[in-house]
């Protein structure tokens, strides 16, 4: 299908077809469409713990308030912020091999990691603003696997993360990952919905000002 069917197919199912399963293969597929996502100086900040395991899944179904497509979906998506992405080291395997390849000079790799090293200590020490930067290139990376999940076939739906101590400590996630949000996927059994109410665009969109 086009881009504009995708989008106005792609809906937030809320019971998934409980006997379909996703294959690794299916998985590879969605997210390498996923990583072409942007963020920021392409430091690709996202990462995804991917629950399939039946035993594991319904224990975040009971962390999460027995809300039922967490039961139903094939599986469920932990989308995480990596903390971690700003080190140098970080940011040198990406735009070493750039330098190597000579699709940067010197001069420009020297700039590039340094204006990096400046940001991400920035960061640090404003926890907040760390946390917003990881919010918004999350979001924009978990857009692109929805969208992705569907054009493969799959539905998805977002959904807030909750109790992520427990959580933490259930997936032994570490401390520079931090929890944003999960995703569950799978075939939903409504094939259409009635989509709710959409703000016109001239409610939410002003041009050169308020």
């Amino acid at each position: 299908m086009n881009f504009e069917d995708l989008v106005k197919s792609r809906h937030s199912a809320v019971n998934f077809i409980k006997e379909e399963k996703l294959t690794e293969d299916d998985f590879k597929k969605i997210f390498d469409l996923t990583k072409l996502a942007p963020s920021v100086y392409n430091l690709q900040l996202t990462n995804y713990l991917v629950i399939t395991d039946e035993e594991k899944k319904e224990r975040i179904f009971e962390l999460s308030y027995q809300q039922y497509k967490i039961h139903t979906a094939s599986a469920v998506i932990i989308v995480l912020g990596n903390k971690n992405s700003f080190e140098v080291s970080e940011a040198e395997k990406i735009y070493g091999p750039m330098k190597m390849l000579k699709m940067m000079d010197e001069s420009a790799y020297e700039m590039t990691i340094n204006n990096i090293k400046e940001y991400g200590d920035s960061l640090k020490a404003n926890p907040p603003e760390l946390e917003l930067e990881l919010v918004r290139n999350a979001g924009i990376h978990a857009t692109m696997l929805m969208l992705s999940a569907k054009h493969y076939g799959f539905d998805t739906c977002p959904m807030h993360v909750h109790n992520v101590d427990q959580l933490r400590k259930e997936f032994n996630i570490p401390d520079y990952l931090q929890p944003i949000m999960m995703i569950t996927i799978g075939k939903s059994v409504d094939k259409e919905r009635p989509r709710g109410y959409r703000k016109t665009v001239g409610e939410f969109v002003q041009f050169n000002g308020y």
